[in-house]
């Protein structure tokens, strides 16, 4: 038993069991009991203070993302709690599991009027919490401490990676608790991601592997392959016997882009070799785009959810001869979304790592005779250009092509770089242009997709891994809403290249709008944004012609805080989202930003 040790020091002592190091926050009056907690030595924890706790919440979710832990912020309860909402928000729908902890006034204070009262008897934070994070209590007594800050992370790192929540007044920050040494090392043993397989699904897709061992066989891997570790065992897989692989936008990276069975993105922002695997041509539609492409056969889903996105907005053309097999964690996805045919409850390690041992590789020895008819299929896929305007890489033309920019930082980033994409057409540009290499080497918010996400959130991604470059893909509207954290950044002297796609205008609206007035809402005005970081601290470039862009990129790794590269773009370029399907062009539209 361990006895006297405060609030403040045992939550902070949890936290670090975990390899956290960082805590995001805004300071305020009920969590400064917390203050002195912090340190500047190799083994104490870490403040960095934001502007806002918007960004200090998104700086979080981006540590979250980058390392593969958890990430905390703090504020506030109020008004801090409020600016928590929205990046929480983010995160409860992209399942990014951050830790937030708010402070709250005295209990004594509770419903008489006390400033910034969000108690229960006030604002009541919990309120607004519960709707965006999967555990939100407020601490009731310190002897409870133990209980509901283990409760919140078992919760947190569960079968759904999301945010939780712990409300704390400050009377209790400051008070004494006792707990059981014992017992915290095997909680932390116990928090952990889930291994295991179903054992009949396995088997019919071994089974299904088998009887179509000469098919067109491939992969679609999601975000689940990123959060399972199961990077490597799905390259092995898939080289052993030579099955392309196509990776949702959000799992990108988890499979090598520059390897030759990658077909890059499927979905939105997608190739046109992930296309042309994975839609097959058993309709009318002419507009197809794999004709003369044999049909795929069989296609392994896994850990994706199949929403909208990593459909092609849900296309008939992903039909497969002998199915889709879909793998995940998570029982509820299977045929919620877009039906499927075969279902195995696995993890992505799991499932790949036992198509890999040795009893199984035995029985899937007939499938290496297909690898052959599988490389010429691929072969025959790779007739057309990876990307939709290949022309569009090497413009000249000035303002600027976002691809150009795309192409030259993609020459210009070593090969670990690790890529923030914001949300807006600058990330269908970045999606569909770059190649990402690396598990969690590209970062992006999915599902919610708010403006101006990644500018804090590529710092706390920074943070996680200050031994890769990072490099924050954004634009102009998104600048406006959260660029103020440059200044984060500057102060705590973060490496962090902020590319700005600055087209004037917001992208995605922009290009949709049809009337001049439409036209005239949605252009912005121009600003310098390379003077707007040098007045904040960091440094930057404007970048008017495209000839120019290596220089300032190299100039950009070389700094060592803050650097804006300011790229000068055209809004009317069209992004690469759905010139595979002409009748889409004309009916439909992807929404983003």
């Amino acid at each position: 038993m361990t006895t006297g040790t405060k609030t403040t020091k045992y939550i902070f002592n949890t936290i670090k069991q975990y390899g956290v190091s960082h805590v995001f926050m805004v300071p305020g009056g009920v969590v400064d009991p917390f203050l002195d907690e912090f340190g500047e030595q190799p083994d104490d924890m870490k403040a960095i203070v934001a502007a806002s706790e918007t960004g200090a919440a998104y700086m979080a979710d981006g540590y979250a993302r980058a390392s593969g832990k958890f990430g905390v912020c703090m504020g506030i309860g109020g008004p801090g709690t409020a600016n928590m909402v929205g990046p929480l928000a983010t995160a409860y729908t992209d399942q990014s599991p951050i830790l937030a902890i708010t402070g709250e006034i005295p209990t004594q204070w509770s419903g008489k009027g006390g400033f910034q009262d969000a108690s229960a008897a006030g604002l009541n934070d919990i309120n607004l919490l519960r709707p965006v994070t999967s555990f939100a209590q407020q601490i009731p007594s310190s002897k409870l401490v133990p209980h509901y800050l283990h409760t919140a992370i078992r919760t947190m790192l569960g079968l759904k990676p999301q945010p939780v929540s712990l409300s704390i007044p400050k009377e209790i920050q400051t008070e004494t608790i006792d707990y059981e040494n014992s017992i915290e090392a095997s909680l932390k043993s116990e928090v952990k991601q889930p291994s295991f397989i179903d054992l009949t699904g396995a088997n019919q897709l071994l089974t299904a592997l088998v009887q179509n061992a000469k098919g067109n066989i491939a992969i679609l891997a999601g975000s689940g392959c990123t959060r399972s570790e199961a990077s490597e065992a799905l390259y092995q897989f898939a080289i052993q016997y030579q099955i392309p692989v196509a990776t949702t936008l959000k799992a990108k990276g988890v499979f090598p882009e520059d390897d030759p069975l990658s077909l890059g993105v499927f979905g939105y922002a997608g190739t046109h070799h992930a296309s042309r695997a994975l839609l097959n041509s058993n309709t009318e539609d002419e507009t197809c785009p794999n004709k003369g492409v044999a049909n795929i056969t069989l296609l392994i889903v896994i850990g994706s959810s199949l929403n909208q996105r990593d459909t092609m907005r849900w296309d008939k053309h992903l039909n497969p001869q002998a199915g889709i097999y879909h793998v995940d964690v998570d029982t509820t996805v299977f045929s919620k979304n877009f039906p499927i045919n075969y279902a195995i409850n696995a993890d992505a390690n799991t499932l790949l790592t036992w198509l890999l041992t040795s009893s199984q590789y035995k029985q899937l020895e007939t499938l290496k005779i297909g690898n052959k008819c599988r490389q010429q299929w691929l072969a025959t896929i790779k007739e057309c250009p990876r990307y939709y305007q290949m022309k569009n890489i090497q413009s000249n033309a000035a303002p600027m092509h976002p691809a150009r920019v795309i192409a030259e930082l993609q020459q210009a980033a070593p090969r670990n770089t690790m890529i923030i994409g914001d949300s807006g057409a600058h990330r269908a540009f970045t999606g569909h242009y770059w190649d990402s290499s690396h598990p969690r080497s590209y970062l992006t918010a999915t599902a919610l997709a708010p403006m101006g996400w990644a500018i804090p959130a590529g710092v706390g991604a920074k943070i996680a891994c200050p031994d890769k470059p990072c490099v924050v893909v954004t634009g102009d509207g998104c600048m406006l809403m959260n660029g103020i954290e440059i200044q984060t950044a500057a102060h705590h002297n973060i490496h962090l290249i902020v590319l700005i796609i600055n087209n004037s205008a917001l992208g995605n609206v922009y290009l949709r709008a049809k009337s001049p007035i439409a036209k005239k809402i949605t252009t912005l005005s121009t600003h310098d944004w390379a003077a707007f970081s040098r007045s904040l601290g960091g440094d930057g470039i404007r970048v008017e012609q495209p000839q120019l862009l290596s220089a300032a990129f190299e100039q950009a790794f070389k700094a060592t805080g803050p650097f804006i590269i300011d790229a000068r773009c055209d809004p009317q370029y069209q992004t690469p989202i759905n010139p595979w399907r002409q009748e889409m062009v004309e009916h439909t539209s992807w929404v983003d930003g």
